[in-house]
């Protein structure tokens, strides 16, 4: 029984780690809703002035803003401050309009839900942020990613508060499998001692009969003597053979009961990765993209970094970036530049070896991870790049030239993330420098 068990440390430890990913995301989520709060109060600084009614659900809002909210409050003041803009006439609206950069602010939405998991409520938020025309209505997608951003949180909070119940059960558990453990090797003790005091009790009674066998003068004697050792000789077998019959039960009963702590402890530790691969899946997914984003990038550079460190095998850093993607965006508006991520984010992902990783950077950047030298990197970028030539994009029946740069940086001694992506980022402006539509390696 003794083999069954691993050191309870080795057992906790991923569930340690998991609980301390989760505060992480925790603390993540926070920041974003704290920045969401910040960047939806100076909405409601910048709009003041235009309207009595307007500036009594504006400064209600930034009140709540101040303090940790529930969505229903928020929504009870989205309805107000709706009200309010709609009693406004066009002349207010235009106002407002000169007062905040419905630009700037666009693009700023963007990247926060860019940094939102892989959920349908930012799907939804995203459509309602290209749809929205007026100033309100990105205040209004603004609460929205506010509020998904709050949700999100309270779920990564209480996915850490199962995982430290789960693991508190799992420590009891162990503890109850020590527990079971000594009382076996207790036991195992207790019966080799009974062993051999009951072997030396049938060597002794044999023994005595022998000699009484041998010191007989009659024959009624001895048969006398002999019945007696014979009767107390099965007696202690008998006895032998009902202890340990008894002992045979209680294990059986203890084994049993252990199986099944043991079979709790597996489901409960299925059920805490499922929750876990479910809530790393979401975190580390862009959600325009479907690909890995910046978080799960971060991780896996980190692993690549440590791994290149011990085995010593050639790996590569790209870095892409979409060409004149600014231009795409001005020229046929933001649905078109998502569309061309979307697109060119799901044709590389499908063309590159299973070892290798791919994901979203950041606006238009991508990066890429290849295990092999510069040469064979540069020749998969190559690739990946000639094909977008043909990947022909349109957007409402008008052709859309795109094209793409890329920047290859090979692992060195001594590398950390940062100094190895500011090398990849270096061959990249090199290679925008010469023309863009070209991908170079560093130096």
């Amino acid at each position: 029984m003794g083999q069954l068990i691993e050191p309870p440390d080795r057992w906790q430890q991923p569930y340690r780690e998991a609980v301390e990913e989760l505060d992480r995301r925790e603390r993540q989520w926070r920041q974003t809703d704290e920045l969401l709060r910040r960047i939806a109060g100076r909405l409601c600084i910048a709009a003041r002035g235009l309207d009595d009614a307007l500036d009594d659900s504006l400064n209600a809002v930034i009140s709540t803003l101040r303090k940790p909210a529930e969505p229903a409050p928020l929504e009870s003041l989205l309805d107000a401050l709706t009200r309010s803009v709609a009693a406004l006439d066009h002349a207010s609206t235009t106002a407002v309009a000169k007062v905040i950069d419905g630009d700037r602010l666009r693009k700023t939405l963007h990247r926060l839900l860019d940094q939102l998991p892989a959920l349908p409520r930012a799907e939804a938020l995203r459509a309602q942020l290209e749809a929205a025309g007026r100033d309100e209505a990105l205040a209004e997608v603004a609460v929205g990613i506010a509020d998904l951003s709050q949700a999100q949180a309270s779920a990564v909070q209480r996915a850490k508060l199962e995982s430290d119940r789960l693991l508190m059960q799992f420590s009891e558990r162990l503890e109850e499998i020590a527990r079971h453990l000594k009382c076996e090797n207790e036991e195992q003790r207790g019966a080799q001692h009974e062993q051999r005091t009951f072997g030396q009790q049938l060597l002794d009674e044999t023994q005595a009969l022998i000699s009484q066998t041998r010191e007989a003068t009659d024959l009624g004697s001895l048969q006398d003597q002999v019945y007696r050792r014979l009767t107390t000789i099965d007696q202690r077998v008998r006895d032998h053979r009902s202890r340990e019959e008894t002992r045979a039960l209680a294990y059986k009963e203890r084994t049993e009961a252990l199986y099944e702590r043991i079979e709790t402890l597996e489901n409960q530790t299925r059920v805490l990765t499922r929750s876990v691969s479910k809530l790393e899946r979401q975190v580390g997914t862009d959600t325009l993209t479907r690909v890995p984003n910046r978080a799960a990038y971060d991780k896996r550079i980190a692993a690549d970094l440590q791994l290149f460190g011990r085995d010593r095998r050639p790996r590569c850093l790209a870095a892409i970036d979409v060409d004149h993607f600014k231009r795409i965006n001005d020229q046929y508006g933001h649905q078109a530049g998502d569309k061309v991520l979307q697109v060119l984010a799901q044709h590389w992902s499908r063309r590159l070896r299973d070892a290798d990783f791919f994901g979203r950077y950041g606006g238009e950047e991508f990066v890429m991870l290849i295990e092999a030298v510069p040469a064979q990197a540069l020749a998969v970028a190559n690739a990946l790049r000639l094909s977008v030539e043909q990947l022909g994009f349109h957007f409402r029946k008008q052709p859309v030239k795109v094209t793409v740069s890329c920047g290859i940086a090979d692992f060195r001694d001594g590398d950390t993330a940062l100094s190895l992506f500011d090398r990849a980022d270096a061959a990249l402006y090199e290679a925008k420098r010469n023309g863009r539509n070209r991908c170079c390696l560093e130096g």
